[in-house]
């Protein structure tokens, strides 16, 4: 709305609008990607598409999409990489998928001024990504249930936060489906 009003919109206003019409438009893609994907996990039809895959590229990508919105909260997120990784034979919508839900949830229950720290190593060709953060956490006795589908812990914290528990289910499918895992 802020695009097509009348008034003049100083460039700085105007690159921030189209910020957020990008980040929103990524976001609504990766909701229907995810009931799309839940429903192929119902069917038994969630399977991989593999071909060679750069992770070096997957991660950039991650930190352009969640930079803005990290800045938003005053989040720091941080990058680390090995200066050069391997290329995986990969499904790379799924594994950008499980990583995207990763650093989201990250970002999603971090408060403000706090940190994610995204790592990333390669040892004897299998690749661990990590994502760490100071947010709200959970408690352990829920910490098995958060893999399930349409789980959401019961936190009191999180009851204005939006989600629909499909996420770490998918990511977890997603590794698993790669011969790795969630943990």
């Amino acid at each position: 709305e802020m695009l097509t009003d009348e008034q003049q919109l100083e460039a700085k206003e105007r690159a921030r609008a189209i910020n957020v019409i990008g980040q929103e438009s990524r976001r609504l893609e990766r909701v229907v990607s995810d009931m799309l994907s839940v429903s192929e996990m119902e069917a038994g039809a969630f399977t991989l598409h593999r071909d060679d895959v750069r992770v070096e590229e997957l991660i950039h990508d991650a930190e352009e999409d969640f930079k803005a919105q990290a800045d938003d909260k005053e989040i720091q997120l941080e990058f680390s990489l090995p200066p050069k990784l391997s290329v995986l034979h990969a499904d790379r919508d799924k594994l950008s998928l499980a990583i995207h839900n990763l650093v989201g949830n990250a970002l999603k229950y971090t408060p403000a001024g706090g940190k994610v720290k995204v790592t990333v190593e390669e040892d004897a060709g299998a690749i661990s990504v990590s994502v760490a953060d100071n947010g709200i956490g959970i408690k352990p006795e829920e910490s098995d249930m958060i893999f399930e589908k349409f789980y959401r812990a019961k936190d009191k914290r999180i009851s204005g936060i939006t989600g629909s528990g499909l996420g770490l289910a998918m990511a977890r499918q997603v590794a698993r489906l790669h011969g790795g895992d969630i943990t």
